[in-house]
């Protein structure tokens, strides 16, 4: 007799908790969330730079907590799973009550993420809503991320054969989702396409369009003009000096006065190239718009897709249903 979908999300409820599987997982997700959220806590919001770090360190916690929590829920329990294919085990039930399980899971550990970003960093006051209000929008694209991670490493764990093997792999995942989601340095343009397939890609861009990052200005930016301000001040109280060091510096001079403020404005305000200072704002993948954060969550939900066709593939194969 086949096990049931609801039989099988019961024992899988049932073994965790003996486990006390879930005790540890809530354990990590607390001390990897407030760990981040503690480094990323000071003026993340100051400038585009601090944001897209502070927010890669999220997606990245998104993405250990899924993937490791998921890659070894098959590859443990092979034995048991080859013994069980000949009292009714249904592999469509199986996995998916693994997917139900572990979306619990990311519920769960999204809502650690959630409160310990929330209560120490300082988020901005005033935030325009996209498709709903950027809480919400924050909790369900950090959901999504982990989500899907956790839908990879359940595809890698439904492949492998032992839980060394799945170890092995998820570091090679890592670097993979880390390197090619082109957040660190940039691609060659053969391999660019490869970015669209990295959880942290789209991940990065949901967060990153949510609070609208790229109208933050830039510290090269800030720190240019900063130096033009100072440079303005010194030039014009050269000048001022050396009036006043004249024969006629004690005359009054007519309009020198309005000629130095138009000077000082001009070398504090002058157009900057914001090429020649690797600055490029109106970034594509932060479009902060309703269809872009709704295509970003789309995406995420195909790649959790993708990882769940991958899970009922392997396991199939590897466990030899018939």
């Amino acid at each position: 007799m086949s096990l049931s979908f609801f039989r099988q999300v019961a024992m899988l409820a049932r073994e965790s908790f003996n486990k006390r599987s879930e005790l540890m997982m809530g354990a990590s997700a607390l001390i990897i969330s407030s760990l981040a959220a503690w480094v990323i806590r000071y003026r993340m919001f100051d400038y585009y730079e601090n944001a897209k770090v502070g927010f890669f360190i999220v997606v990245c916690c998104c993405l250990w907590m899924g993937l490791f929590d998921s890659i070894l829920c098959i590859c443990d329990a092979r034995d048991v799973l080859e013994r069980d294919k000949f009292s009714g085990l249904n592999p469509y039930s199986f996995v998916f009550a693994n997917v139900v399980w572990q979306a619990v899971h990311a519920l769960l550990q999204t809502g650690v993420l959630f409160w310990m970003t929330t209560s120490i960093i300082e988020f901005p006051a005033q935030t325009k809503a996209l498709l709903a209000p950027a809480m919400p929008e924050y909790l369900v694209t950090l959901f999504l991320i982990t989500f899907a991670a956790q839908m990879l490493g359940l595809g890698v764990s439904a492949i492998v054969r032992t839980s060394q093997q799945a170890l092995t792999v998820a570091p090679f995942i890592l670097i993979y989702e880390l390197i090619m989601s082109e957040t660190l340095f940039g691609l060659p343009d053969a391999v660019r396409p490869l970015r669209e397939t990295t959880i942290v890609r789209w991940g990065l861009s949901g967060l990153g369009t949510i609070f609208d990052i790229d109208a933050l200005p830039w510290k090269a930016e800030t720190s240019v003009k900063k130096i033009m301000r100072q440079v303005s001040l010194q030039v014009t109280g050269q000048v001022n000096g050396e009036v006043s060091s004249s024969p006629a510096g004690g005359l009054p001079i007519p309009f020198f006065d309005k000629l130095i403020a138009r000077l000082q404005d001009y070398i504090t305000n002058f157009p900057l190239n914001p090429g020649v200072l690797g600055v490029s704002h109106n970034l594509p993948e932060y479009t902060a718009t309703a269809a872009y954060l709704g295509h970003v969550w789309a995406v995420l939900g195909v790649l959790a897709l993708a990882g769940i066709v991958l899970a009922l593939v392997g396991f199939r194969r590897t466990v030899e249903i018939r």
